[in-house]
């Protein structure tokens, strides 16, 4: 049935875009209004400030309470469903005006022409080099099209309380250290009585879609890719995505770690010592308070045949092509990713998206003051150094098939539920339709 929904949902969606990309910017329905002589933006969000559900709301009353033109009206959406009310809303011809979307941005929506490009909405060449290279994923054909607020990257957390208690002094900088370290703890702990598993990938627990941004850092650690160079072919059947779901496999055929057992919550509560996922979820581990404090570090990804990079997240504000003033729908996206708001992400680890010598000095101060506050600040850095626009310019194509597929069927190769040949040859037979439809 949820299916069903997803697909009547998309085929209203792509009828609504069609009808969008062929009328004029200024006749949609779904545009600003005025009220009182201030125009009002209607924005959307899910609650982007980790730990702290009412703090958008807190920064949308703040923008209004220092604006004079524009009052912008919030509406704020879960994250199970957000999405999907959001693309149901603009496929009826309303909803927002400005809306939270992923880092790299769905292709539906950019191939409607559906989103107004950042030059229709005030910004200028000189703001938009201001962000840093990876902002390169909220391009399409020449133009870009959202504005990031933060930046994740999929790093290494690991609690120096077990690496120390079985003998080892620092993390695991390859794979075959990865490897070696987790088993050593495995089997050290369970000798001992009281069993700790090494590592943990994240989705192959109870956060299931993790297992799409675990995956695809391993794949890239293996020198794969999503896609063909045109988009066109997904890759995943390939030597390096063999090497990548092989290696995941080990894991779990040599008993290192236990299918089911979850990657955050274990790593809480001193049951699993390692495991990968964006540095963003630091703010959960500090929320395990007695539990986590003075216990746990970062590191970047362990490097694999190839390289050491990972998967890259994060989300940006996009605005409508068709609003009725796109003036004032920029004036709130300048507001809220702004480098001073974005610093503020910083509080939940979120990456500042902005180049930091091309930022105001009190800015650049603020920022400074968030990295030397917090040495895990180093590996992150460190890993968003190793990384590029790449992968996530491929997962924009047949992105909610490959997410769904991945889903199913890396965790199936992973646990040995399928042959590691099938799953991946699954998952491009189905991604390859998906793709062949986007010609």
């Amino acid at each position: 049935m949820a299916s069903l929904r997803r697909r009547l949902a998309a085929a209203a969606l792509a009828s609504a875009f069609v009808a969008a990309a062929s009328s004029c910017a200024s006749s949609g329905s779904g545009g600003s209004s005025e009220a009182g002589g201030r125009t009002t933006v209607k924005f959307w969000s899910m609650p982007f400030w980790i730990g702290q559900d009412t703090k958008v709301k807190q920064l949308v009353d703040d923008f209004n309470a220092s604006q004079t033109k524009v009052t912008v009206e919030f509406t704020q959406l879960e994250w199970k469903d957000g999405r999907d009310k959001i693309k149901q809303a603009i496929a009826a011809g309303n909803g927002p005006d400005v809306w939270l979307m992923n880092n790299g941005l769905e292709l539906d929506y950019l191939k409607a022409g559906a989103l107004a490009p950042l030059d229709k909405l005030g910004y200028t060449a000189k703001d938009t080099e201001n962000f840093l290279p990876l902002a390169k994923i909220d391009e399409y054909n020449g133009k870009m099209y959202g504005v990031p607020l933060y930046f994740d990257v999929d790093v290494m957390l690991y609690r120096t309380d077990i690496l120390q208690q079985y003998g080892y002094t620092a993390p695991p900088k390859t794979w075959d250290e990865l490897k070696s370290m987790a088993a050593g703890i495995t089997t050290k702990s369970a000798a001992a009585g009281k069993k700790v598993s090494g590592w943990q990938f994240k989705g192959m627990d109870d956060h299931l879609n993790a297992i799409n941004s675990t995956w695809e850092s391993f794949l890239c650690q293996a020198g794969g890719s999503l896609t063909s160079a045109d988009f066109k072919t997904s890759t995943l059947n390939s030597e390096a995505g063999k090497t990548a779901m092989e290696y995941m496999k080990s894991f779990y055929t040599d008993k290192i770690s236990p299918t089911g057992t979850s990657a955050l919550n274990g790593f809480i509560s001193g049951d699993v010592a390692m495991f990968p996922f964006f540095q963003s979820v630091i703010a959960n581990v500090q929320a395990g308070n007695e539990k986590t404090k003075d216990k746990w570090a970062v590191a970047p990804m362990p490097t694999g045949p190839k390289s050491g990079c990972s998967m890259v997240g994060g989300h940006s504000l996009v605005a409508r092509a068709d609003g009725k003033n796109l003036n004032a729908a920029g004036t709130f996206m300048k507001w809220l990713a702004s480098p001073e708001r974005s610093a503020d992400y910083m509080q939940f680890h979120a990456i500042f998206p902005y180049q930091r010598d091309k930022v105001a000095p009190e800015i650049q101060s603020k920022v400074n003051a968030w990295l030397s506050s917090d040495p895990n600040w180093n590996a992150i850095f460190e890993q968003l150094g190793r990384n590029t626009p790449d992968l996530v310019l491929q997962d924009r194509h047949a992105f909610q098939t490959r997410w769904d597929a991945q889903k199913a069927n890396i965790v199936a190769g992973v646990n040995g539920q399928m042959p590691v040949d099938k799953a991946l040859k699954t998952i491009d037979d189905t991604v390859g339709q998906a793709l062949s439809n986007e010609k």
